[in-house]
């Protein structure tokens, strides 16, 4: 007992000096707002912050040893600031404005944000809060009000549900019709009354 013991306290001893010698440098996948975008060798950006600044991912380039830290989806690289910040956000810019990219240009502006109150975006008509679901009720499966990482403008995105059994499509199945509730096995049947 006194050898397991001393066993897990040289294991424990062994894994704190091993990280303390990586610096900082742990690195972990990103995920992407679109999966099915990836570079030529299908390597993913990962999230090292010793590595790269606030907002920033360190992505793959095209070489096997190409590796540049960029803005993460969504974000707009601020040259005056030099930083990444969220688009539609409050950012570097004054009180009741927000960081947008004109169509066009390359370099952010602030604008002033119709809806006054930091993320809360102009959608459909109405000042609506980003990461919430409320805006985009009407969609199945649920989605949520976000930034489009290739657009750069508020949109509803599908929120990504991982299927138990793996990588599968999770199947949408129509409405029962009235007076009817779906069944264990998936079926329709007549509500007992």
């Amino acid at each position: 007992m006194c050898s397991l013991k001393s066993l897990l306290v040289i294991c424990s001893l062994f894994s704190v000096i091993f990280a303390a010698s990586l610096n900082g440098s742990i690195g972990f996948p990103e995920a992407e707002e679109d999966p099915n975008l990836v570079n030529k060798d299908n390597r993913q950006p990962v999230y090292i912050p010793s590595m790269c600044a606030e907002n920033e991912l360190y992505y793959p380039g095209d070489q096997k040893d190409d590796w540049i830290c960029d803005c993460r989806p969504g974000f707009l690289y601020h040259p005056k600031s030099d930083a990444c910040w969220a688009a539609y956000t409050k950012g570097p810019c004054l009180d009741g404005q927000y960081l947008i990219l004109p169509q066009g240009s390359a370099i952010p502006l602030c604008e002033t944000n119709p809806c006054v109150i930091n993320k809360l975006v102009m959608f459909n008509g109405k000042c609506q809060p980003l990461s919430t679901t409320a805006p985009c009720n009407h969609l199945w499966p649920p989605a949520v009000l976000t930034i489009n990482a290739t657009t750069l403008t508020p949109n509803c995105e599908r929120i990504n549900l991982l299927s138990r059994f793996g990588d599968r499509p999770v199947v949408v199945l129509p409405k029962c019709p009235p007076g009817c509730k779906r069944s264990v096995n998936g079926r329709c049947v007549p509500i007992a009354g």
